[in-house]
C-alpha cells in the first residue's frame, strides 16, 4: 500500500506518475491546499481519494482530465458542465491533517486485503488469479481475523505499517 499526503503529490513528476499507474497495490492520496497538474492526476488515478475541506481541485492537464474521466467514466461531461465538484470526484472530505486521518483510516482495515483488492481491479484476471489471491488470503489468516472481530461484535484491528 503506498499512501501519497499532500507533499508527495505535489512532489510528483510525469516519471512518478507512470510509476505510479504501474502500481498493483492499493495507492491513497490525501490532497491540501491547491491541487492541480500531476498532483490533481495522481490524487484522481489513486484508489482512495481525499482533500482537504479548503482545497481546490484544479483540473488543468490531459493527465488531469484522463483521470477524472477514469473515475467518473460517463459521467465527466455533466460532472464538468455542472460546475466540476470535488465532494462530486473524491471518495471523501476531510478535515483532519493526512498523517492522522491515514492512520484513523487504516486502524480497521487490512492492507494485505486492500493490496490484494487492488491487484485483483488492475489485472481483471478472472476467476483463477481471484481464487488464486483468495486462497492466500485465507492461508494467511486476513479474513479469520474479520470473522472472529464480527462475531465478537468488535471492529478487527490491523497492524498499519505502511
Amino acid at each position: 500500500m503506498l499512501f501519497l499526503g499532500p507533499a508527495e503529490l505535489r512532489a510528483l513528476d510525469a516519471g512518478a506518475l507512470e510509476a505510479l499507474l504501474a502500481r498493483t497495490d492499493c495507492v491513497v492520496a490525501f490532497g491540501a491546499g491547491e491541487v492541480r497538474g500531476l498532483a490533481a492526476a495522481a490524487l484522481l488515478f489513486a484508489d482512495y481519494a481525499v482533500l482537504d475541506p479548503g482545497a481546490t481541485l484544479v483540473i488543468d492537464i490531459p493527465e488531469a482530465w484522463a483521470a477524472a474521466a477514469w473515475r467518473l467514466r460517463r459521467r465527466t461531461v455533466s460532472w464538468a458542465a455542472a460546475g466540476a465538484r470535488k465532494e462530486e470526484i473524491v471518495d471523501e472530505i476531510s478535515g483532519a491533517d493526512p498523517e492522522t486521518w491515514r492512520k484513523e483510516w487504516m486502524r480497521h482495515r487490512s492492507v494485505m486485503a486492500l493490496d490484494s483488492a487492488a491487484a485483483l481491479i488492475r489485472a481483471r484476471g478472472g476467476d483463477r488469479l481471484e481464487r488464486a489471491e483468495f486462497a492466500r488470503l485465507f492461508a494467511a489468516g486476513e479474513p479469520q481475523k474479520g470473522l472472529g472481530a464480527f462475531l465478537a461484535k468488535l471492529r478487527p484491528t490491523y497492524d498499519t505499517d505502511i
